[in-house]
């Protein structure tokens, strides 16, 4: 190990603290993250098992009568699962982290575990943008925290929230990453969300309590005040948008990878941590399938372009490629 104040292995003749120490430090925590968020993307793409499913779409039947009229029937089984994992079954989560945990060598990792025994419901309202986090109050505490970007996607101030969070595992006091797929909501909803912090004003409850036992009141008091979704899930909307955009940067027209993308989106119904992971694997899959030229990248290159690992990129890609099977 080299120590801070001798010379830098690199060969500059400056000493290490001053050169490649916090080069180092960088890549530690790029790998760090990756390693969080596939602990993530594993528990999505895991879960629910067999032995779960009959349970969790009898709570989408529960769901179902409120909202059916209002939200598509994916959207209510988005948000139902969610439910599912951190209201009714933390068990298959806690267990999920426990036999990770095992598996686990970086100390850092385990111990972040160790601060995920509880995903909590965050609503609130977007109050600026940094480069790596957002800035948001709480609807109900009017705490401010902030959270991780998970994208570079545009995200106008003032917008209602909705996510399940855990701590981020940066050791910054109030910084979070979301468990879930974000959900935003233009401010026009952002009395519905002041009317659902009246209700919990009134109890002496903790806001995971409140939370917990309203749930489904919130989305029901949000299609109160006139929400309805959207034709895409916001999900769906956003890998769409992130394709759209690397494309757009870049000057490349392919408007065959959309058509092939949001097919493969409504269809398949990915059940991907991050937006970004399924744009990554749709340039990927362009890219090997000629739909555009101009230019070529390396698996690494798009990966970094979209943050996200390789490894996740790639499952998507070899998806795509199996649902272009079935076309052809």
């Amino acid at each position: 190990m080299v120590g801070r104040n001798e010379p830098c292995p690199c060969g500059s003749g400056k000493k290490y603290k001053k050169c490649c120490e916090n080069n180092q430090q960088d890549v530690v925590q790029k790998v760090f993250l990756e390693e969080i968020e596939q602990v993530l993307q594993n528990f999505y793409n895991s879960y629910p098992s067999n032995a779960d499913v009959k349970e969790y779409f009898q709570l989408v039947q529960t769901w179902g009568p409120t909202l059916k009229n209002h939200l598509q029937r994916d959207l209510i089984e988005a948000i139902a699962l969610d439910d599912f994992f951190f209201h009714q079954r933390m068990d298959i989560w806690t267990n999920y982290l426990k036999r990770t945990k095992k598996k686990m060598i970086r100390p850092a990792s385990i111990e972040l575990l160790d601060q995920w025994a509880e995903p909590r419901a965050f609503i609130g309202q977007v109050e600026a943008i940094e480069n790596q986090y957002l800035h948001a109050t709480c609807t109900l505490t009017k705490k401010k925290i902030y959270i991780r970007r998970e994208s570079n996607r545009p995200i106008p101030s003032g917008m209602q929230a909705f996510a399940f969070i855990l701590p981020d595992g940066s050791g910054e006091e109030n910084h979070y990453l979301a468990v879930s797929t974000f959900i935003f909501f233009p401010d026009t909803y952002q009395q519905a969300f002041q009317s659902f912090a009246k209700q919990f004003d009134g109890t002496k409850q903790t806001p995971r309590e409140f939370f917990k036992e309203n749930h489904l009141n919130f989305w029901k008091n949000l299609v109160d005040f006139g929400y309805s979704g959207e034709e895409y899930t916001p999900f769906e909307i956003e890998v769409v948008d992130l394709t759209k955009q690397f494309l757009n940067e870049r000057g490349i027209q392919s408007t065959r990878i959309i058509e092939i993308l949001e097919d493969y989106l409504v269809e398949k119904k990915p059940k991907a941590r991050k937006a970004s992971a399924i744009a990554a694997g749709a340039i990927r899959y362009a890219q090997e399938r000629e739909l555009f030229e101009g230019i070529t990248l390396t698996v690494k290159e798009i990966a970094e372009s979209f943050n996200v690992s390789a490894s996740s990129l790639n499952k998507y890609y070899q998806e795509l490629l199996q649902f272009d099977a079935v076309l052809v």
